[in-house]
């Protein structure tokens, strides 16, 4: 049978690898039920005329596709992406493309989708998701798996803090966490492994597919700004498309309390406070001034049972996603190339 999928991307150049991966790779039939578009890497428009590129240069004019939301619930749209991805999401490769037969309703979008059982691959901001779950969580509840790219619990790439997604909309991203979802969380830590070389992109310049040859220039000139900054060139939305094909992707996937910060601060916005242990997570729960008190208690109140008490304060807030810190980034590598690389559309 074969695996089910909704995509919401805010369409940039490695949201388009990802999907073009998923499409063509053959180690599991899927199929694609629809896609939504967001802001984020470039506007909503440009990003849902990327998605219409992408779906023709794969053949697949047949998947419905959304326009969702124009910017974050707070504050203006950043336009920071264009460094990487160009002005318009994919450096021009979606120019002129017809996006008139996109839906505008993205929580009727998600109502209407057979979604039961299916998964989620969320790419960009989480801002649609969020509006969704505001009008109608059950329609995100529906979902089996809601895999995530977002959040970092050592490594940032936006700050030394937060990655990138969730700087964008920390407010939409707190809105998720907070439905108690089915998510699974690929974060910064994970995907920072996975590179390709410029032998790879050669290797897509040169290939049979067509979906490769199109993206090939637009993962090019991504490749030449972030090595300019001294990087490897990650291409994070793959490592997430790929945990999402097969959680065994993932060497390191741990139950976690998340949190966002929302805050003005610009050093700490949309970091990601990511509880793994008892420990974090009740000082997450209950704040350090309130575990003092408690360990106070045990140690001064005869029969007190801090066990119990430290217990029931994690109740109150227990975890909310399956946060992935490690992949096997040789593999999620070796499937893409081969995918990509293959003779076929």
């Amino acid at each position: 049978m074969a695996r089910r999928f909704v995509v919401d991307t805010d369409m940039g150049v490695d949201d388009a690898l990802a999907v073009a991966w998923l499409a063509t790779q053959e180690e599991r039939e899927i199929e694609l039920l629809g896609v939504s578009a967001v802001w984020g890497n470039t506007s909503v428009g440009d990003a849902t005329r990327n998605v219409f590129a992408l779906l023709a240069a794969l053949q697949r004019d047949d998947v419905p596709v959304a326009a969702g939301v124009a910017g974050p619930l707070e504050g203006t749209r950043s336009r920071i992406g264009a460094l990487v991805h160009g002005p318009d999401g994919m450096w021009g490769s979606g120019a002129g493309v017809d996006a008139s037969r996109a839906e505008r309703d993205v929580v009727a979008f998600y109502r209407s989708l057979p979604t039961e059982g299916a998964t989620l691959l969320a790419l960009g901001p989480l801002t649609n998701l969020a509006a969704v779950v505001r009008a109608d969580p059950g329609a995100l509840r529906r979902f089996e798996r809601i895999v995530v790219l977002g959040g970092a619990k050592h490594h940032g790439s936006m700050t030394p803090v937060s990655e990138t997604n969730f700087w964008h909309d920390p407010q939409a991203a707190d809105v998720v966490l907070a439905a108690r979802l089915p998510i699974t969380l690929v974060t910064r830590d994970a995907h920072r492994a996975f590179a390709l070389t410029l032998e790879d992109l050669a290797a897509l310049r040169s290939g049979e597919r067509a979906v490769a040859r199109f993206l090939a220039e637009p993962a090019a000139r991504y490749a030449d700004v972030t090595r300019r900054f001294g990087e490897a060139l990650n291409y994070p939305d793959v490592v997430a498309a790929a945990v999402a094909l097969d959680a065994s992707a993932a060497t390191d996937v741990r139950p976690a309390l998340v949190r966002v910060v929302t805050g003005p601060e610009p050093l700490t916005r949309g970091q990601s406070i990511i509880g793994l242990s008892p420990s974090e997570r009740l000082t997450m729960v209950e704040g350090g001034l309130a575990v003092s008190e408690l360990i106070e208690s045990a140690l001064t109140t005869p029969g007190f049972d801090v066990r119990a008490a430290f217990g029931a304060a994690l109740a109150r807030e227990p975890e909310n996603a399956h946060v992935v810190l490690a992949v096997d980034a040789d593999r999620v590598r070796s499937s893409f190339m081969r995918a990509m690389t293959r003779s076929g559309r």
